[in-house]
């Protein structure tokens, strides 16, 4: 009797009750912020309301139908499910900046609470850059793992739990690195483009093994028939290309993204440079007045950021090359 509940999902796969839910609590609390906050932040930009809503429609596209039924016969599906919950949703969320909106939309005891626990030790460990780009990065490997896969296809409360999980885990990502506070209370820009490079590494390792393969691994765990007519080698293959390039091309435009936030956030700091030094005289230091002053400025960082960006080159060629040479050869 308890596993036939644990089994038992009333609506099929057409409708996911708990991302409906989820998402119009989300928008609830949203609209509720927006009525509240046009006193303290002002009139909200319709291009970041868009974007917060297209980001919540990602989210209920890959979790109903007509989606969500085709990911339980289809890989290809699946993925395309992945993406949208744990990039291109979270992405589009993210860019919008909803975070002050949405405190808004939680009563005095609430905003108080949530402000508490955003100062705790605990979340600032999860803010940490690595430990934001590992949970990112989990949530991509760890429900490709078959035996989890299929178990996620089985069982609706565990594919709600990774679904969940993956919306989760990139939202905090994707805010951690469209971050606008500067260090010490934002991560330290490098870093956050170093992770941009490290999470696209990762998809290419796996979307390449998947798509290079040459064994089918998830067909016996599909829980409904494929009647495109398409093989189950070919669908694991597109499916497996999906990971690949297109969920890497969401990191590039991730990328461009937080290097135009630095910049932004270097403007914001030169055009408040009067208010900084009358703050403190060492300010002065941190801005050039002439062009030798601004070439020892900027040295070691332009460095710093040639090295980086060579260095994820070379780590994402590196990786092709690798996964190539071991389909090839050991497989």
């Amino acid at each position: 009797m308890i596993g036939y509940l644990i089994l038992y999902d009333p609506l099929g796969y057409a409708v996911s009750p708990v991302s409906l839910v989820l998402v119009g609590m989300a928008a609830w609390v949203y609209m509720r912020g927006l009525a509240r906050s046009v006193r303290i932040l002002g009139k909200v930009a319709a291009w970041r309301q868009l974007l917060f809503f297209a980001g919540l429609a990602c989210v209920l596209a890959a979790t109903n139908a007509p989606l969500a039924p085709t990911g339980h016969s289809l890989f290809l599906a699946h993925q395309m499910e992945h993406l949208l919950l744990r990039l291109v949703g979270p992405l589009l969320v993210a860019v919008s900046q909803p975070w002050a909106i949405l405190l808004c939309g939680f009563g005095q005891r609430g905003r108080r609470q949530l402000g508490g626990l955003g100062k705790s030790g605990s979340v600032r460990f999860l803010a940490h850059p690595a430990i934001a780009t590992a949970l990112v990065v989990a949530a991509l490997f760890l429900w490709q793992i078959p035996v989890l896969y299929g178990l996620a296809q089985r069982v609706a409360a565990v594919e709600a739990l990774a679904h969940l999980s993956m919306v989760l885990a990139g939202t905090w990502y994707f805010a951690m690195l469209f971050d606008r506070r500067d260090p010490p209370e934002g991560a330290r820009r490098g870093a956050r483009l170093i992770s941009g490079f490290v999470v696209i590494v990762s998809n290419i390792l796996l979307g390449s093994l998947t798509t290079l393969k040459e064994i089918e691994l998830y067909a016996s765990y599909q829980m409904a028939t494929n009647r495109t007519g398409l093989s189950a080698l070919a669908d694991e293959t597109i499916g497996g290309y999906t990971i690949w390039v297109p969920s890497s091309m969401v990191l590039i435009v991730a990328i461009i993204l937080v290097l135009n936030g630095w910049n932004a956030s270097e403007n914001r700091r030169w055009n408040s440079r009067y208010d900084l030094m009358r703050g403190a005289n060492s300010a002065a230091l941190e801005f050039p007045e002439t062009a030798q002053e601004l070439r020892l400025k900027v040295e070691k960082p332009n460095r710093d950021m040639g090295r980086t960006l060579a260095l994820g080159a070379v780590a994402m060629f590196s990786v092709v090359t690798i996964t190539v040479m071991t389909i090839v050869y050991a497989l």
